[in-house]
């Protein structure tokens, strides 16, 4: 189970499959489990599945932090590679690790006390607000387990172990996927089963790791005596845009599902959960592809490759784009019977349906930006990946949906993430336009690609 990747593989397209595939199969399989839950707790009817979503928004923290600590080890852990510096890399990967735990408890004591007063603040009736919280306080105890299964994703990734992320991710979900039906139904614990069985298959997943780095399949070593706390500060600079753009996805999904409570009711927030987990679905992989590729993108920067990076860049933009708009024109056309695999109830389909097809144009414009935030993340560009991650889901978005439901009612709720991911675009071509320039000079490039040619 060694890793095997040579990150220096001169043949840049298989390099990136190799690394970025396993990362999208295993993301896939998350987006996927994400769905299947939500079909499992629809068929307790379409107030259990809203009640779950109104308490997404306080976990969204937690994936936040793991996003954050984990984008910013693994971006000092791939140019410790580049630079054949395999004890920095090692103490990146020791010291998150140690990090994560009195982080999963401070989230979870905060998760599990105002998680009443958060559900209440949302306006949830006694509907909502009883399986809401039978969810949310027991999935709260798997709080720390979550983030260190997230770490240890995001170490074997960055090191160019991908497939073993893929193999555990896939395993872990499947039996999360298997364990649902059993708790919620079989042994009748409702909306508590399905938290139950995340926290156990998560479980299951930090076991797979403690054997990963015991017998040192991956080239890092984790041990007590590498941690150095004063590696937080650089894998800071770096995760802290990250976290940041997570906790404002966050908040601006505290925004839409009050926005849905106020101008939907139940059966609104019921059509928003359908298309929240949908719209996952057909982002996670995307998002895992682009992770994948990061170890590569930082690699080659670390390195000082710069026509490699910019070769990598072009890899992904063509890879994730097609796949992305391929998605929407799917979701578009099978909107009513996507929809329907959730509930059975007409007027949620159909406020579901309007949602999805006004989904259409987030899906390319979401790929191109996430390949741009690697760009930036790979480079240190740290304000800049903050300013570009924060728009579609933050100071765009936030605005709009205070201010076209008022204007479109609850077509505006669904309205608002397509014109915030189109402004934001927007925003987004403008820097990768002055970042791409400022990686490697047109007539630069053009100078060095012949050379490459004449001298292979």
């Amino acid at each position: 189970m060694k890793a095997s990747v040579d990150m220096n593989d001169p043949r840049i397209m298989r390099l990136v499959l190799t690394v970025a595939l396993p990362a999208v199969a295993g993301l896939a399989a998350s987006a996927g489990h994400h769905a299947i839950n939500a079909i499992f707790l629809g068929a307790l009817g379409p107030e259990v599945l809203a009640a779950i979503s109104l308490v997404m928004p306080l976990f969204l923290l937690v994936a936040a932090a793991g996003q954050g600590l984990g984008i910013g080890l693994a971006t000092l852990l791939a140019r410790h590679h580049g630079e054949g510096n395999l004890t920095a890399a090692s103490s990146v990967a020791a010291t998150a690790l140690a990090a994560t735990i009195p982080l999963g408890i401070v989230l979870s004591v905060l998760i599990y006390l105002g998680l009443p007063d958060f559900v209440g603040a949302l306006g949830a009736g006694d509907s909502l607000l009883a399986p809401g919280l039978d969810y949310g306080r027991l999935l709260a105890f798997g709080v720390t387990l979550g983030l260190l299964q997230a770490v240890c994703d995001f170490i074997a990734i960055a090191e160019g172990n991908s497939r073993f992320s893929m193999i555990v991710l896939i395993a872990s979900f499947a039996l999360n996927a298997v364990l649902d039906p059993v708790f919620i139904f079989l042994f009748k614990l409702g909306a508590s089963g399905a938290a139950l069985a995340t926290i156990l298959s998560a479980m299951a997943a930090l076991a797979c790791y403690a054997v990963y780095f015991v017998r040192r399949w991956g080239t890092v070593r984790v041990t007590r005596g590498l941690v150095r706390w004063r590696l937080l500060r650089p894998m800071a600079r770096i995760g802290v845009p990250a976290a940041a753009t997570s906790i404002v996805t966050g908040f601006g999904f505290v925004v839409l599902m009050r926005e849905a409570a106020v101008h939907g009711g139940d059966t609104g927030v019921a059509a928003t959960a359908i298309a929240v987990r949908l719209m996952t679905l057909g982002q996670l992989p995307i998002f895992g592809f682009c992770l994948g590729a990061q170890s590569v993108v930082s690699h080659a920067f670390g390195s000082g490759d710069a026509l490699r990076l910019k070769s990598v860049i072009r890899i992904m933009l063509a890879a994730t784009m097609p796949v992305a708009l391929l998605y929407s024109i799917l979701l578009f056309a099978a909107a009513e019977p996507m929809a329907r695999l959730f509930t059975d109830s007409p007027q949620v389909v159909d406020e579901a349906v309007a949602w999805l097809r006004a989904l259409f144009p987030v899906f390319p414009l979401a790929a191109f930006q996430s390949v741009l935030l690697v760009m930036l993340q790979s480079r240190g560009r740290a304000g800049l990946s903050a300013l570009v991650g924060l728009a579609p889901q933050g100071y765009f978005l936030i605005p709009l949906l205070l201010l076209l439901p008022l204007w479109m009612g609850f077509a505006g709720v669904s309205t608002a993430p397509a014109a915030a991911a189109i402004l934001a675009a927007m925003l987004g071509l403008f820097v990768a336009r002055r970042e791409w320039l400022a990686i490697l000079p047109a007539e630069t490039e053009e100078q060095l690609t012949g050379q490459s040619t004449l001298h292979p």
